[in-house]
């Protein structure tokens, strides 16, 4: 089986004999998400007995039962632990009113396990948690159309979208939550399980096509061939990792051939060409909104220096990046 990203980039967890989700649920939680990540994952271990798929919940108090959105009362397993003892340590956020009303605790648990590189999953308005608290800085975000804009003002130093089940940043996920939060928990079993697993769970939940559930941007919806809007929505999902032509053509059973003809029939562009443009674009707005240099941009990007950074950006633009970048009006602080 081909892979999405390149083994030597790396997954966001290697695959191992165990899937284990630490979890904060913020006051007034989505009881939705909740029940989508955890009945995903109990499907995933029902398909894979060799491996183990865990969610703890854990909380600076857990002896005090969280209130969900609607009303129902669930009490944490456990107190933190540490970070490191998790594949992932995720937030499921609630209304925005009640965002301040989260344990101080465990707004600093997040950031120390960022600080202990394990990856971070922000589930709907769990994503706002975590830009609070500075996280989701000069990264992507996938956020809810009905809280985009709101988002947006609160936090211009993050690239906020909507359309997106997830966005894969490396060391941050971020959901929109609702059913995509299913979806979510379907590509992790994924990437620790393998597509079998991911795909039986996904039957059991009877789970819709993913293009018929969340409403895409305009730019996706107008591709004609299903198979092409499956893979542009991959690559848009995990636009900083280490994606293959040859992984991406394996989710949509073609060959790398096949796919590059889609790719140039539809954009002019081979496989591998229209992920190093998404990447460009991404570039662009990390150039004209954070103070990482040209060099670390580039490297961010997947090129594998700056010279060939520079040189792409020129090719698709006109101008190297540092030119670009003045012509935005930026100002080094």
């Amino acid at each position: 089986m081909k892979m999405i990203v390149e083994p030597s980039g790396g997954s966001i967890a290697a695959p191992t004999t165990r899937l284990h989700i630490g979890l904060l649920l913020w006051p007034r939680f989505s009881l939705l998400a909740l029940s989508g990540l955890m009945e995903a994952l109990r499907n995933g271990a029902k398909c894979e007995k060799t491996r183990a798929f865990d969610i703890t919940l854990i909380s600076e108090h857990p002896d005090i039962p969280l209130c969900s959105n609607v009303g129902v009362s669930i009490r944490p397993d456990a107190a933190h632990a540490p970070p490191e003892h998790f594949n992932y340590v995720a937030v499921i956020g609630g209304g925005l009113k009640y965002l301040a009303q989260g344990y101080p605790g465990d707004r600093e648990y997040l950031a120390h396990a960022h600080h202990m590189n394990v990856p971070l999953i922000g589930i709907g308005t769990g994503s706002f948690v975590l830009a609070q608290e500075g996280l989701l800085n000069e990264r992507r975000a996938s956020i809810h159309p009905f809280h985009l804009e709101i988002f947006q003002h609160a936090f211009p130093q993050v690239y906020a979208e909507q359309g997106y089940d997830f966005i894969n940043e490396g060391d941050v996920l971020t959901c929109p939550g609702g059913i995509s939060t299913i979806t979510l928990a379907t590509e992790l079993i994924r990437l620790h399980a393998g597509n079998d697993t991911a795909k039986t769970a996904a039957q059991q939940l009877s789970l819709a096509p993913i293009e018929n559930v969340t409403p895409r941007p305009a730019s996706l919806a107008l591709i004609p061939d299903s198979r092409l809007r499956r893979v542009v929505l991959l690559i848009e999902q995990y636009l900083t990792r280490p994606l293959t032509p040859a992984g991406l053509a394996s989710e949509v059973a073609l060959s790398e051939r096949q796919l590059n003809r889609l790719f140039h029939a539809e954009f002019g562009k081979t496989t591998r060409e229209f992920i190093r443009s998404a990447r460009l674009r991404y570039a662009c707005w990390l150039l004209k909104n954070s103070q990482q240099s040209v060099t670390d941009i580039g490297l961010r990007m997947g090129f594998s220096d700056c010279a060939h950074f520079i040189r792409h950006f020129q090719t698709e633009y006109g101008c190297t990046p540092g030119v670009w970048r003045t012509s935005q009006g930026y100002e080094h602080m």
